[in-house]
């Protein structure tokens, strides 16, 4: 194919991209809102939260219907959480940059996939303390499909497999370590499940990266907040949370786990997790460029 029209045609199918993964984002803010209260995300269709009406499809256009409607239900006015744009915003350059590395190819639509599962237990995790296993355990299946299928950066199901159950197994040793040790979650099983999939999609050379990108980034905020004074308790936790439990074996010494609320400036891990997976994802070559001790970690 002429070059010159390959190179006219990129930003038409980037675009292409964009406009898909705004259209996923949009079903994502479903997701985010749904799964954590055990709903469905297939039905009912959505509705405004306050008057409880249907939301037409003219104003569910991602992104543009909330600027058009000035964050507002045209109905009853209550207003739009700037989280719905920006969701759809997240996704829509996660699809572009996708189509923009790999063409309309496969392997985009894995990547922007992989992005998807990471940008929805993010913001689960931020709303609720909550990486569910509904979501986080097909992440990892997910992730080991796409080793297999050679579509992900681990490049086959040896190297996806050795990746998730380094990463799974490096973060439950933590895990059973706060809790039997400390007597206290020092990581969540959430938490494990998670770097299990980054894992089996990114392979195990780039899991330490991801750790000390997320640690960084987790104490730089964690410490902002603090100096801040910002930062409020979050509500209580279930299956698959990535909260610590309070210290102490007894009933009468501990909250009951539904009754758990994080401490103040507390900030879950799972989201710093995430950033960092796409960070190394994204802009690997330009962070090992930038730490010459990360080079090793790229697997080239």
């Amino acid at each position: 194919m002429d070059q010159a029209f390959v190179d006219f045609l990129r930003p038409i199918t980037v675009a292409w991209g964009a406009l898909i993964g705004s259209i996923i984002g949009s079903f994502l803010n479903v997701v985010i809102a749904r799964v954590p209260q055990g709903q469905s995300v297939i039905h009912p269709r959505s509705r405004c939260p306050g008057c409880g009406e249907p939301i037409a499809w003219y104003d569910n256009v991602p992104v543009l219907s909330w600027l058009l409607l000035r964050a507002r239900c045209r109905r009853c006015r209550t207003r739009i959480s700037a989280r719905y744009p920006l969701v759809e915003l997240l996704v829509a350059l996660l699809g572009g940059l996708a189509v923009q590395r790999h063409g309309v190819a496969p392997a985009a639509l894995a990547e922007l996939a992989f992005g998807s599962f990471l940008v929805a237990l993010a913001f689960i995790d931020l709303d609720t303390w909550l990486l569910p296993f509904k979501l986080s355990v097909p992440f990892a299946a997910f992730g080991l499909a796409a080793g297999w299928l050679q579509l992900a950066p681990s490049g086959s199901i040896g190297g996806a497999l050795l990746g998730g159950g380094v990463g799974f197994l490096a973060f439950l040793v933590v895990h059973l370590v706060g809790e039997k040790v400390f007597r206290r979650e020092a990581m969540g099983f959430g938490d494990v499940v998670l770097l299990g999939g980054i894992g089996a999609w990114l392979g195990v050379l780039a899991l330490l990266p991801v750790i000390l990108l997320s640690s960084l980034q987790g104490s730089v905020v964690g410490i902002a907040l603090v100096v801040l004074g910002k930062g409020q308790p979050g509500p209580q936790a279930g299956e698959g949370s990535s909260r610590p439990e309070p210290a102490g074996g007894d009933a009468s010494a501990s909250l009951e786990e539904d009754d758990w609320i994080p401490p103040r400036n507390a900030v879950p891990f799972g989201p710093f997790l995430a950033l960092a997976a796409l960070e190394w994802l994204l802009l690997g070559p330009w962070l090992a460029g930038a730490v010459p001790l990360l080079d090793p970690f790229l697997g080239r």
